[in-house]
């Protein structure tokens, strides 16, 4: 009796051993296997984001203008300013490309079903269609990178930072792309250089220069330049930079434009300010100079801004009267970050008093067709 008890018990302790261990042993391959799929899945995911990160991404901005200035001949009305479309590619770690194609005031384009040999027979022509950037950028390091194709001329603040979804008006300060050209076609040497909580941006390009675009130059000699600004926590943030540039023109006059920045941000308030000066001096005739500069200050409440413009501008320094200045207000109410609704209000005084004084109104929306 004894002995069937101890076989009886060994038969009952045996079984829920071994069933443990059976159970022990699945789960070890359930945690193996689930491992070696967490291992799959991360791969996966891991190229889905390299082939993202590749593809081509489109963006962008648009505006719409409501217009009434009291300049003769102009009339009251609804502007489609700009539509502009993004293309950015990051084919890898250092390699990227940009683009920029402009729509200017609604482009219509059409010609007749049996065209003449005379391209410039366009029945109904409006607008401007403008590649305004193309870059193809080799990313070396943070603190020199490489970039070919057409860019905006590294100069001053506004004419980078010029999007109308992100600055305060839609004019744009007087002298900005009457001093300093609007583009160039070359290359750049640029980068960033930390210090501390301060860091140097810079600008080193050349180009073919003014009136040159795309495809050539008409002159030898090469436009050239170079930008740079401090940044650093003076306030909030405070920048400061300086540009220089220098082209022959395809009249082989020789121009030089030196040029200065700064903005001040501090709280709510932000004070932005740029000035340029471009000598020419022509084969014939007298040297003179290009002066510009504005001075800009506002206020941000909330997700509204009021702000303030200064401009002053004279093309040409040997001309008994040409400067003008200008005063602006502006109103910004951002619904968010995206989308802005703008209200501005520009005078225009010449320095001639025999020339009347002009002035500008403009409410306008403006939209970023990023993520």
């Amino acid at each position: 009796m004894k002995r069937t008890i101890l076989i009886i018990a060994g038969i009952l302790l045996y079984f829920p051993f071994t069933a443990f261990a059976a159970s022990a042993d699945q789960v070890s391959k359930d945690i193996d296997e689930n491992i070696e799929n967490i291992a799959i899945l991360q791969e996966q995911i891991s190229l889905l984001e390299k082939e993202f990160k590749s593809q081509l991404k489109v963006s962008g901005y648009a505006d719409v203008e409501y217009r009434s200035s009291s300049k003769p001949g102009d009339e009251p009305g609804f502007r489609l300013h700009h539509f502009s479309l993004f293309f950015k590619k990051r084919i890898n770690e250092q390699w990227r490309f940009f683009s920029e194609i402009e729509y200017e005031d609604a482009p219509l384009i059409e010609f007749p079903e049996n065209p003449p040999a005379d391209p410039s027979n366009c029945l109904d022509c409006s607008g401007k269609i403008f590649v305004e950037a193309m870059n193809i950028d080799f990313l070396w390091k943070s603190q020199a990178s490489l970039r070919f194709g057409r860019f905006f001329t590294p100069a001053g603040i506004w004419s980078i930072d010029h999007y109308p979804p992100f600055v305060p008006t839609q004019e744009r300060p007087l002298h900005i792309r009457k001093i300093f050209p609007q583009l160039v076609d070359g290359t750049a040497l640029f980068g960033r250089v930390s210090f501390g909580s301060s860091f140097l941006t810079y600008d080193f390009y050349a180009g073919n220069g003014e009136g040159n675009p795309g495809h050539g130059d008409t002159n030898s000699d090469k436009a050239s330049g170079l930008k740079f600004s401090l940044n650093f926590p003076l306030i909030d943030h405070t920048e400061i930079g300086a540009t220089y540039y220098q082209d022959t023109l395809n009249d082989d006059t020789d121009k030089t434009v030196a040029g200065i920045h700064t903005k001040l941000e501090g709280g709510d308030f932000t004070f932005q300010a740029e000035y340029a000066d471009g000598e020419y001096t022509p084969v014939t005739g007298q040297k003179y100079n290009s002066e510009g500069y504005y001075g800009q200050l506002y206020y941000r409440l909330s997700d509204w801004l009021f702000g303030f413009r200064y401009d002053f501008f004279d093309k040409n320094s040997t001309a008994l009267v040409g400067s003008v200045t200008r005063e602006s207000i502006f109103i910004n109410y951002r619904v968010n970050k995206d989308i802005v609704f703008k209200l501005e209000y520009h005078e225009t005084e010449p320095e001639d008093s025999a020339i009347q004084s002009t002035d500008l109104t403009i409410a306008s929306i403006a939209i970023y067709l990023g993520d």
